[in-house]
């Protein structure tokens, strides 16, 4: 299958008007024609067939011929981080973060941070462009940059857990993990988390865990524990 275009169905009929953004790649790049067919994504579970209706590079209209939908998996993965310096790197953590299935990714600004900022739009377009490109049935929701402490209250996972590396008892990341649960992991900024930021994470009930003997990048951290996660639970 072809890389498919993303857009959102008509609540009113069987149609689906694509962005000037997607109808422009559609007609002007791709070189799509009316009765032409073509594959859509909404990011919320379902891949449409659709045929073009209207070449209109503004607005491209479609028409749903049949619709496949994916259930969610049964458990979800969110990653709250501390962004890495280089915005290159942020960019490949979010497409990286699409491919392995994350749902979820909160940036926050911890002690040693040293990104207060980030560029939510392009990040979001990012994420849609590695949907289309990985065919991800599910849009990763990106949460803008807020204080450590403040998304730490709005964390609701069954798990939690925050790979650090402080001494003190901590358990491999794969014996760790239980599966079939909604986990949240806590990643720090390249300095690691501050021991302050270490106890309130572990008061708010977040288990230390070791992602081994190796000293990781930030970004590199979130796709070791993504990847434990899909292991944990056969993904």
């Amino acid at each position: 299958m072809k890389v498919p275009f993303y857009g959102i169905k008509n609540d009113k009929n069987d149609q689906i008007h694509l962005s000037e953004v997607e109808s422009r790649h559609c007609i002007k790049v791709l070189r799509h024609n009316i009765g032409d067919n073509i594959h859509v994504l909404d990011g919320r579970g379902s891949l449409y067939d659709c045929t073009i209706l209207n070449d209109n590079t503004r607005q491209c209209i479609l028409d749903i011929n049949s619709t496949d939908f994916k259930e969610k998996d049964i458990c979800s993965v969110h990653i709250v981080i501390a962004p890495p310096k280089n915005p290159i790197r942020i960019d490949w953590l979010i497409e990286k973060c699409v491919e392995m299935g994350v749902d979820r990714i909160s940036f926050i600004l911890s002690e040693r941070s040293i990104r207060s900022r980030i560029k939510y739009d392009r990040l979001d377009r990012i994420a849609i462009a590695s949907m289309k490109q990985s065919c991800s049935r599910y849009k990763l929701r990106i949460d803008d940059i807020i204080p450590y402490g403040e998304c730490i209250k709005q964390i609701n996972a069954s798990q939690r857990l925050i790979p650090h590396l402080e001494e003190g008892e901590k358990a491999l990341i794969y014996g760790a993990l239980k599966p079939n649960l909604d986990t949240c992991f806590l990643i720090g900024p390249e300095g690691d988390f501050s021991n302050d930021e270490i106890n309130l994470a572990l008061s708010a009930n977040f288990s230390p865990v070791s992602l081994g003997n190796r000293r990781l990048r930030t970004e590199t951290a979130a796709l070791m524990v993504a990847s434990a996660f899909n292991h944990v639970n056969g993904l």
